[in-house]
C-alpha cells in the first residue's frame, strides 16, 4: 500500500486512518511546494493532481473522503455495519467534502500554510469564511450530543473532520472543542506528527 501525501490537511485525514486501522503502507511525499503534484508521474495516479492518493494492489483511489469511505467499506473495523450507522456516516462525510471543507480550508490556508512560509493570513477572509461555517458547527454539535465521538465509537468520520479542527475558532463550541482535544491524543494521530 502507497499513500501518496503531502503535510496539508487531506492527506493527513488518510494518513491518520491508516495508523488508526495499524495497515501497513509506504509514504511517498509529493511535495506540493515544488509542484511535484503536476508531474507526469503524478497526474497518471492523481489526474486531477491532488493528493491524497493511495494505491493499494491493484485500486487507485484519491480524493480523501472517498479513500476514507473504501477504507471503511473494506477494513471495515472504524465504520458502521449495520444500516442507520452507515447512513450517518455516508451523511457526514458528504458534509465534510461539500460544505465543511470549502471554509475550513480557508481557516488553515490562512492560519496554517501562509504563516509557515512567513505570509500573514487575510483575516477577512477568514471572517467570511467563519460566518458560512458557523452553521455546519451547529449540526455537527447536534450530530456529536454528548458522545465522545461523532458516531459515538471512534470511526473514520472522525479522521474527515480532525485535521481540520486545530484551524477553527471553536470558543463558541465547547463540545465540538473537548471533541477536538480527545481526537489530538488519541496515539495514531500523534503518531502522524502533525505540524499544526
Amino acid at each position: 500500500m502507497k499513500l501518496y501525501w503531502f503535510w496539508s490537511t487531506n492527506p493527513q485525514k488518510v494518513r491518520w486512518a491508516l495508523e488508526e486501522l495499524e495497515l501497513s503502507y509506504d509514504l511517498v511525499e509529493v511535495d506540493l511546494v515544488k509542484r511535484e503534484n503536476k508531474q507526469d508521474w503524478f497526474r497518471a495516479i492523481s489526474p486531477r493532481c491532488v493528493v491524497p492518493a493511495l494505491e493499494l494492489d491493484d485500486v487507485v483511489l484519491w480524493e480523501s473522503d472517498a479513500i476514507l469511505t473504501y477504507l471503511g467499506e473494506n477494513f471495515g473495523s472504524l465504520w458502521p455495519s449495520e444500516p442507520q450507522g452507515k447512513a450517518k456516516a455516508f451523511r457526514l462525510m458528504f458534509l465534510e467534502a461539500a460544505a465543511f471543507q470549502d471554509p475550513a480550508s480557508t481557516h488553515f490556508f490562512n492560519r496554517v500554510v501562509l504563516p509557515s512560509i512567513g505570509k500573514e493570513g487575510d483575516s477577512e477572509r477568514v471572517a467570511k469564511a467563519a460566518k458560512k461555517l458557523r452553521p455546519i458547527l451547529s449540526v455537527l454539535v447536534e450530530e456529536l450530543g454528548d458522545q465522545d465521538y461523532i458516531l459515538g465509537d471512534f470511526s473514520l468520520v472522525d479522521c474527515a473532520f480532525g485535521p481540520w479542527l486545530s484551524s477553527i475558532d471553536l470558543d463558541d463550541f465547547p463540545t465540538l472543542a473537548a471533541w477536538r482535544d480527545r481526537l489530538r491524543s488519541r496515539p495514531a494521530f500523534l503518531r502522524c506528527d502533525f505540524r499544526y
